[in-house]
């Protein structure tokens, strides 16, 4: 049977054997908005209508003051980043801070379909979209390590050390008003969180390696926001994918290819790779590779059909087994391909 420890090092060393290719593809959103949508502008309505219950709060859990506004400005920002990478519309932060719900925690009642519509004549926008309320919680726990040790001269002794753990959570309500049909297009909470470990020789030193919840609280808010973004609409992003830069029998060859395909001269590697499936001398191991190879090449060109003809090529007919959890990545490429071009409103992609 084989252990956790020995699978990551047979993780690292087929890593090792293989080849980064990286390219951007269009991901598909969640959700598809409707045509007339071109412009959005973004609203931070999370302040809390009770601000005292906001400061009782984080006295009670130990956040700074101020610890959630610069929060949620960071949820705006990783929101407005996402939506920066995606060409189906254009995105605008309008900086309007508004109260929503007390003290953060569940979601106000929507905004007036006036002030929607207010908003987006003021910013030329076709549609709203608000983060309406932010709630970040921090918290930390120690735990006591008794290990057995041995000094120089061999007598036993017991080495006690402090490990620590820090969860860093973020709740966050976001709405997506269309002023045009009247209607909230999304309503929809994200949770997010990071935990962090660090160890000391002291329970307080163990704590005080940990990183700020400040910092951490931002990093989570951001996150939640980009995610977010990257539900309402298609954005780029990038993907990686492993070749093989050698086989058995056609070692320079196959390293001549890696290079052009480093490169990214991925032509003239395909056309290497080729040859190297067509020669009726290889085994079928390493025609296997260069079919596999070939595959990657047509996915980062974007040619999708040719590149699932090859992964199925690699395995099938040459017993490949890498191509065959490839396959079924090529097959959800396709998928992801014809949602995004559902979702772009005719706009080339």
């Amino acid at each position: 049977m084989r252990t956790p420890t020995t699978l990551f090092f047979l993780c690292l060393l087929w890593c090792s054997c293989m080849r980064q290719a990286s390219f951007t593809v269009l991901q598909p959103a969640q959700m598809t908005l409707p045509e007339h949508i071109s412009k959005v502008a973004i609203v931070d309505r999370s302040k809390p209508s009770n601000g005292w219950l906001n400061v009782l709060e984080g006295l009670i859990t130990g956040e700074a003051i101020g610890q959630d506004r610069q929060s949620r400005q960071e949820a705006v920002r990783g929101l407005e980043a996402a939506l920066q990478r995606t060409p189906r519309f254009s995105v605008i932060r309008t900086g309007i801070e508004k109260s929503g719900s007390k003290a953060g925690v569940g979601m106000p009642p929507p905004l007036e379909w006036q002030e929607v519509e207010q908003i987006c004549a003021d910013y030329g926008a076709n549609a709203v979209v608000t983060i309406e309320s932010f709630d970040s919680d921090n918290h930390a726990s120690t735990q006591r390590n008794e290990n057995k040790r041995k000094d120089k001269n061999g007598k036993e002794y017991i080495e006690i050390t402090y490990s620590a753990r820090q969860r860093t959570g973020v709740t966050m309500g976001w709405r997506l008003y269309d002023p045009k049909s009247r209607i909230i297009l999304d309503e929809y909470t994200t949770n997010d969180y990071l935990e962090r470990n660090a160890s000391g020789d002291t329970e307080r030193n163990a704590l005080g390696n940990l990183p700020a919840p400040v910092s951490v609280t931002r990093t989570v808010a951001y996150n939640g926001g980009s995610h977010y973004g990257m539900r309402i609409a298609p954005v780029y992003v990038r993907e990686t994918r492993a070749y093989y830069p050698k086989a058995k029998g056609q070692k320079n060859q196959m390293k001549e290819a890696a290079r052009l395909a480093s490169a990214e001269k991925w032509e003239s590697a395909a056309a290497i790779w080729k040859k190297i499936v067509d020669n009726p001398t290889n085994t079928p191991k390493t025609a296997g590779r260069a079919a596999y190879n070939m595959a990657v090449a047509a996915e980062v060109k974007g040619e999708l059909d040719v590149a699932l003809e090859w992964a199925e090529e690699a395995y099938t007919h040459f017993g490949n087994k890498k191509a065959r959890g490839y396959i079924q990545t090529l097959k959800q490429r396709q998928n992801d391909e014809r949602k995004v071009e559902g979702q772009m409103n005719k706009k080339k992609v």
